[in-house]
Formats: structure tokens, sequence, C-alpha cells
């Protein structure tokens, strides 16, 4: 449990950060109601969930082998698309 806390201590300034600094909607959004439906949506909470439970798994694991380490590259794959659909901005 005292690992998971030093994980949070990472991860919770990083969504923070994300949430705050990297959003595009903040900037185009005004109305506060209408930015809370959106960003009660939003799936930074799963992902960040992801990340401490693929911690604590190799944590707890030790060594991965090459097939368990691709039954996660899914999750990269869905954290890549999110990062660029939700976070790209529109010039």
């Amino acid at each position: 449990m005292e690992e998971q806390n030093e994980m949070l201590k990472i991860v919770t300034p990083m969504m923070e950060h994300v949430c705050d600094h990297l959003c595009r909607f903040p900037g185009e959004i005004s109305d506060q109601e209408e930015l809370d439906k959106i960003c009660g949506g939003c799936q930074m909470g799963d992902h960040i969930c992801n990340i401490l439970n693929t911690y604590n798994w190799v944590s707890s694991s030790g060594a991965q082998t090459l097939q368990e380490q691709a039954a996660h590259e899914n999750m990269v794959a869905d954290w890549k698309w999110h990062l660029n659909e939700r976070f790209s901005r529109g010039v």
C-alpha cells in the first residue's frame, strides 16, 4: 500500500498538469457546467487506474515475459489515442 501511495504522489501532479495545462476544453468552453460534464466523461481517471494497476502488477510479479508485457500494449495504444484526441489543440 505504501508503494501505491508513492505512485499516487507521482501520478496526481501529472494528472493535474494534464487537466489544467494541456486539455483543450478549458480554453474552448467558458460555461462551467458544460465543462464539468466534459471533465466528468474524461478518461483520465481510467488511465490513472491503469497506470497504478500496471505498476502494482509489475511490482508484485517481478520480471515480465514478453508475452505478459504484450497484454498491456492495448492500454498504451488507448492512452496514445486519448492524448491525441483529447489534448491536441486546433490551430
